[in-house]
């Protein structure tokens, strides 16, 4: 086991982590936008050190939560996590989402949070092999892995950039994915543009789609709104 450091969840969950395997804001957004009930069963592609199916279980989640990642070291930081925790019904999986068979149209829920750089590209010498394979995962191909594992009606939650969302709509409906709830995420209400967007998408979903009103992340004196104290736990 490689060295880590472990973080907290707001119910007591613990999360190993390593300078490659982190997470941010945007998986505990993806995380909640995603809905995963009770018994459901979810998977989370490229899910690094597992922080998806873990928020899921911090939440209440019982049903079976798998964490798909190409790197088997996030793998073993999520067993790590599991084993720490005591956590029944989530499994870690190493293998490519493009190549990985033998679950198909069993998922109520699959997550996906695409590697994408909102602070311009890492160094070449902090990148593993591993991590730029990862790189080459596209959003059709997650859109693919999407309708080939998904019961009928079972959505795909994808956040990514704003400007990459015509793609992922794309991506989805060329793979009989129909596009159901768009909602964009700015820093304060009077930000000039969004940093994020979170698309739910359902396998053979009728054709309506509902843009929610903008999640707003900081209230008017830079503090956490109160949507995002409630996503992070802070208030009930």
């Amino acid at each position: 086991m490689t060295d880590f450091t472990i973080e907290t969840l707001s119910h007591g969950t613990k999360v190993c982590i390593n300078k490659t395997h982190r997470f941010g804001t945007d998986a505990f957004l993806l995380s909640h936008f995603a809905g995963v009930k009770y018994a459901q069963k979810a998977l989370d592609i490229g899910t690094g050190c597992g922080i998806i199916p873990l928020r899921w279980k911090d939440n209440g989640h019982k049903g079976e939560a798998f964490g798909l990642e190409i790197d088997n070291q996030g793998i073993e930081l999520l067993n790590k996590s599991k084993e720490l925790n005591n956590i029944e019904n989530l499994i870690g999986i190493c293998a490519d989402i493009r190549e990985f068979t033998g679950m198909e149209g069993t998922f109520d829920v699959i997550t996906c949070n695409p590697p994408y750089f909102t602070a311009g590209k890492p160094k070449d010498d902090e990148k593993k092999a591993s991590f730029r394979h990862q790189l080459t995962l596209t959003d059709d191909d997650v859109a693919k892995a999407g309708y080939r594992l998904l019961r009928d009606n079972g959505k795909l939650c994808i956040c990514q950039r704003p400007d990459q969302l015509a793609q992922v709509i794309y991506a989805m409906k060329n793979n009989r994915i129909e596009p159901k709830i768009i909602r964009f995420v700015r820093q304060r209400k009077d930000s000039k543009h969004p940093w994020l967007v979170l698309v739910d998408g359902r396998k053979n979903g009728g054709k309506s789609l509902t843009v929610m009103p903008d999640l707003i992340m900081e209230d008017e004196n830079g503090n956490f709104s109160e949507e995002i104290q409630r996503i992070y736990g802070k208030i009930e």
